[in-house]
C-alpha cells in the first residue's frame, strides 16, 4: 500500500493523520508544493491541526478560499484540466471492460458519451459538495456534446458553471418562479454551505431552458431489490446504443462489441445521503448488473489520471451530428414531483460550520494504488503498472452499498431541443417519473 498526497504525489505513508492535514493546509495557504519528507515531518509533529479527519467532521474553509478555487472546465477548453478534473476516463474504462470480456468475467457493457468528464469534490467543499460536482460533469458533457449544439450559449451565459455560480442559478430559477417548494426549504443558497439534491439541480437547468427529466424509485418489496432502478438504467443506455440493424458496415461492428460507448449523458443517481453519476453498466458472465459511475467523494489515482491523460486529445470532436430521439420503449407516469428529503444534519461548533459525515458519503482525499497481478497490467508512463481489474474496482458502485436506501432519484438529459418559452413556463412546478 501506498498513500500519496493528491496535489504533488508525495509520499506521505508515514506521517500521521494531523501530519497529513498539515501537509494539504500547506497547499491550500498557496505555499510551493511541499514533500512529505522528514523535514516536513519535523515541522508538523508539533503543530495543532483542525484536521478535517478527525472524529469524521469537516470545518468548512473560508468563503474567499474557496472562490480561489471554484473552477470549471470542459474538453474543447485548450486549457489543461484543474487536478480535480478528470477527462478521457471513459476509453480507460472501455479498455478494461474489454479485458474483463476476454478474460471471460464481463459479458457486456454500455457507457456514456466518451468525452464525459469526472470532476472529484476538494477539501473546500469535502461534505457538502456532490450534488455540486454532478452538476459540473453534466455541464461538461452537455457543453461538450455534438447532438445538441444550442446547448453550449444557454450554459455558458450569462454566468458560467461553477459551485458557486450554480447557487445563483438555483436562486435566479427560483426568483423565475422555478420550483417553489425548493425555495421554500432552502430559503438561502448563495455563499451558503447547503446541500443540493437533483430536484435543485434540475430546476436549474430547466430555468436554462435545458431539458432535464427526473425519475423516482421507491423500493417497496425488499425482496426485488433494487431491479425497478437497475432496470431502468440499463433500458436508458441500452435505448441509444448501436445495434446490428445499422445500415453501415462500421455500424454493424460497433454493436456487436461486448463494450459501447453509447450517444448518451450520464445520469445523476441520489440517495438521500450521496449523489453519483452514473456512466454506465457491466453485466457479468453470472448475469448481475453492476453500476460503473464517477463517485465525486473519490479522486482517481496518479496511475488512472495519468492513463486517462495520456490518450486525450482535445480538439477530437466528433462530427456536428444530431441524434434522432427514439421511444424509451417503457411507458411514464410523469406525476407533481415530491422532492427528495437530503438527510444530512448541520451544527454550528464555534461559529463555524461542522458537518458530521455518514459512512455512505466516504471522502478519500488520498490514493490508495494496488500492486498489479501478473498477466494484466497496463504500464502508465514507467508508474507503478495498474491492472485492468483495479480500474474497473475505482468505477463499480458495488451492490452491497446500493442495497442500503430504498429511495432513489435519477436525474437525466433526454437530449432535445431546447425549451422554447411556453414549455418553460409548464416546467415551472416540477414533475417525475413514478417507479416503485
Amino acid at each position: 500500500m501506498s498513500l500519496q498526497c493528491q496535489l504533488c504525489w508525495a509520499d506521505i505513508e508515514q506521517l500521521s493523520v494531523a501530519e497529513r492535514q498539515r501537509h494539504y493546509d500547506n497547499h491550500l495557504a498557496g505555499d510551493s508544493l511541499p514533500r512529505a519528507d522528514s523535514s516536513t515531518k519535523t515541522a508538523t509533529s508539533s503543530t495543532k491541526s483542525n484536521s478535517w479527519f478527525n472524529k469524521g467532521k469537516f470545518k468548512m474553509m473560508p468563503i474567499s478560499k474557496e472562490k480561489e478555487q471554484d473552477v470549471f472546465w470542459y474538453p474543447a477548453m485548450q486549457t489543461p484540466p484543474p487536478i480535480n478534473f478528470v477527462p478521457g476516463l471513459i476509453p480507460v474504462l472501455k479498455k478494461a471492460l474489454l479485458e474483463s470480456h476476454a478474460k471471460g468475467k464481463t459479458t457486456r457493457a454500455v457507457l456514456c458519451y466518451d468525452r464525459a468528464v469526472y470532476v472529484s469534490r476538494q477539501i473546500w467543499d469535502a461534505s457538502w459538495g456532490c450534488g455540486y460536482r454532478n452538476f459540473l460533469m453534466s455541464c461538461a458533457s452537455l457543453m461538450d456534446q455534438p447532438y445538441e449544439p444550442l446547448y453550449f450559449p444557454l450554459i455558458d451565459q450569462p454566468l458560467p458553471p461553477g459551485v458557486r455560480n450554480l447557487q445563483v442559478w438555483i436562486e435566479d430559477a427560483w426568483n423565475n418562479g422555478f420550483d417553489v417548494e425548493g425555495r421554500e426549504q432552502l430559503k438561502k443558497l448563495v455563499d451558503t454551505n447547503k446541500w443540493i439534491g437533483t430536484s435543485d439541480i434540475c430546476a436549474a437547468f430547466l430555468s436554462r431552458g435545458i431539458p432535464a427529466e427526473l425519475v423516482d424509485f421507491e423500493i417497496k418489496d425488499l425482496k426485488k431489490g433494487l431491479t425497478p432502478l437497475t432496470n431502468w438504467i440499463v433500458r436508458y443506455f441500452d435505448k441509444y446504443k448501436p445495434s446490428n440493424s445499422n445500415s453501415t458496415v462500421n455500424g454493424a461492428l460497433l454493436g456487436a462489441s461486448p463494450v459501447q460507448c453509447a450517444p448518451c449523458m450520464p445520469l445523476i443517481v441520489q440517495d438521500n445521503k450521496h449523489s453519483r453519476m452514473v456512466v454506465g453498466y457491466e453485466m457479468t458472465k453470472s448475469g448481475v448488473i453492476t453500476l460503473l459511475v464517477f463517485d465525486p467523494s473519490r479522486l482517481p489515482s496518479k496511475q488512472l489520471r495519468s492513463m486517462a491523460l495520456s490518450g486525450f486529445n482535445s480538439t477530437s470532436f466528433p462530427p456536428n451530428k444530431r441524434r434522432e430521439n427514439e421511444s424509451s420503449g417503457y411507458a411514464t407516469n410523469n406525476t407533481t414531483h415530491k422532492r427528495m428529503k437530503i438527510n444530512h444534519e448541520q451544527t454550528r461548533v464555534g461559529g463555524a460550520t461542522v458537518i458530521d459525515v455518514d459512512d455512505d458519503c466516504e471522502i478519500e482525499f488520498i490514493g490508495e494504488v494496488r500492486k498489479a497481478g501478473q498477466g494484466d497490467t497496463t504500464k502508465v508512463n514507467n508508474d507503478t503498472p495498474l491492472s485492468y481489474s483495479d480500474v474497473l474496482k475505482h468505477f463499480r458502485w458495488e451492490n452491497r452499498l446500493i442495497q442500503k436506501k430504498q429511495k432513489y432519484q435519477i436525474l437525466y438529459f433526454p437530449l432535445e431541443l431546447p425549451l422554447t418559452k411556453s414549455e418553460m413556463k409548464r416546467r415551472k412546478i416540477l414533475t417525475s417519473e413514478q417507479i416503485s
